[in-house]
């Protein structure tokens, strides 16, 4: 009787939980604002979608009366930091990038590249969620990425760059491409981040682009360094092949040896699965 109960409790709090979230309604609702506010209402409820999907009702609740707002033509602009528990390291970065946002949205990006100017945005959002959330690094560095490749859209669309370029341009933190098990494949889902450094390469105009390629600690180690070099010589291709100048790009091959996480030799980890890509200042 106990066990019913309980189940009932917790259906009756699911339910609750979503009774606000009408995704499918708010989706459909016909969009009332600008072009730029029909491509907030797009992006808010796919992420509404998404982060129902993963049973995160209030992110769920908050992108979906986003959404709403949004197909109103009510938008009241990107999430203020001070909204979300950011954690501290991330900060600096994530306040330049409002700060670029909004200076393109000031010189006319919401009206000349609408659709960029609406992911821009809701990337933005994103970013600012999964940090907060900061559990899936690759999360995080997606919402991240497209951000990166929206603004830089936007950017180009306007007749003036941004007003930014009187003061040192602060580097965006570093990137990292995820690969999976014994493998050396640029992932459909690791493009996005691609995309978002190719982006970041073009706003930044970064002296050197310095990439470091690991591999866990389970196999041979000089396997790994093998494997490690096989990763990090497929980003090479992929920025090149992207626009990225070859003379910018720096390597370094740490295979297993001082990988990101910390552990045990033998041990499997997705973390160190990686290359991270840093970019240098050429100030």
């Amino acid at each position: 009787m106990t066990v019913k109960l309980l189940c009932v409790i917790s259906a009756a709090a699911l339910l609750g939980a979503c009774a606000n979230m009408n995704i499918p309604g708010v989706r459909g609702m016909t969009d009332e604002g600008s072009a730029f506010d029909a491509g907030l209402h797009q992006g808010y409820s796919d992420l509404a979608q998404a982060e129902y999907d993963e049973a995160d009702w209030t992110d769920a609740r908050y992108f979906t009366n986003r959404a709403k707002m949004a197909a109103m033509g009510q938008d009241a602009g990107p999430q203020p930091l001070v909204d979300r528990n950011l954690p501290e390291g991330s900060i600096s970065e994530i306040s330049v990038a409002r700060a670029d946002l909004m200076s393109a949205f000031d010189a006319g990006g919401r009206d000349k590249a609408a659709s960029a100017a609406a992911r821009a945005q809701t990337s933005f959002d994103c970013w600012m969620q999964e940090l907060e959330e900061n559990i899936q690094q690759s999360d995080i560095d997606n919402c991240r990425a497209a951000f990166y490749q929206a603004l830089a859209i936007v950017q180009a669309e306007l007749e003036e760059k941004p007003m930014a370029k009187a003061m040192p341009m602060m580097m965006p933190d570093p990137m990292n491409i995820y690969f999976g098990f014994d493998s050396a494949v640029v992932s459909d889902k690791a493009m996005t981040v691609v995309d978002g450094i190719v982006a970041a390469y073009e706003k930044y105009d970064p002296k050197m682009i310095s990439l470091t390629a690991y591999a866990d600690r389970s196999g041979d180690p000089m396997y790994n360094d093998i494997l490690a070099k096989s990763r990090v010589d497929a980003v090479v291709k992929v920025l090149r092949e992207h626009g990225v100048a070859a003379s910018k790009l720096a390597i370094s091959i740490s295979g297993e040896a001082n990988v990101p996480v910390a552990t045990a030799d033998g041990v499997a980890e997705q973390g160190n699965r990686v290359v991270t890509v840093k970019f240098e200042d050429g100030m």
